[in-house]
């Protein structure tokens, strides 16, 4: 594949992923791109950007008491003494990583709930249980894609955050843009915009 029209294509569609586009659109540019040889991760990159700026607007109108946070246990510390309960892991505030202060800023802003995932398959298990209107999710890109779906399909509007470094044990993410994410309100949406 050419180079140059592989980063003309990407480049065309991060300027489209920045528009508003319907469902068809989108699966009609995955399409394109995957004839193309666009690379797996920046297109499932490009689908959590899209998704994104869907819906930020919406995300930004819920209350912070009808929203909830999800976290990947893969954020932990190798030897994190959190325990697995029903819907995830319960944090012991051991300080050993980011978990805790995000935590206590979701709560501090009056969020629904935080919970700390051991993997996808809980996430319809919390969505359908805690009814939330609004959710920010933090994942690897494939867990990304799939939690829109099912959020998509409950009525959830949700915001995703992709893993700075992902694998399943001490990955990393840029806890400023969770935070930023975590704090938006329509207030700070129109003015952003």
């Amino acid at each position: 594949m050419n180079l140059n029209k592989n980063g003309s294509v990407m480049r065309l569609m991060k300027k489209l992923a920045k528009s508003k586009l319907s469902g068809i659109t989108i699966g009609k540019l995955e399409q394109l791109a995957a004839k193309m040889g666009v690379d797996e991760k920046q297109l499932l990159q490009l689908y959590v950007d899209t998704k994104n700026n869907a819906s930020k607007g919406k995300f930004a109108t819920a209350p912070y008491s009808e929203r909830i946070l999800i976290l990947p246990q893969c954020l932990r510390s190798r030897s994190c003494p959190a325990e697995l309960k029903e819907l995830g892991y319960e944090c012991m505030e051991c300080g050993k990583c980011g978990i805790p202060e995000i935590t206590h800023q979701a709560k501090k802003l009056g969020y629904k709930d935080v919970f700390i995932i051991p993997g996808g398959s809980v996430v319809t298990k919390i969505l359908n249980k805690e009814k939330p209107k609004a959710c920010l999710g933090v994942s690897c890109l494939k867990e990304l894609v799939l939690g829109s779906f099912v959020c998509e399909k409950l009525g959830v509007v949700a915001q995703g955050i992709a893993l700075l470094r992902d694998g399943c044990v001490e990955t990393a993410v840029n806890w400023k843009k969770v935070e930023n994410i975590l704090r938006l309100n329509s207030t700070l949406h129109k003015r952003a915009n």
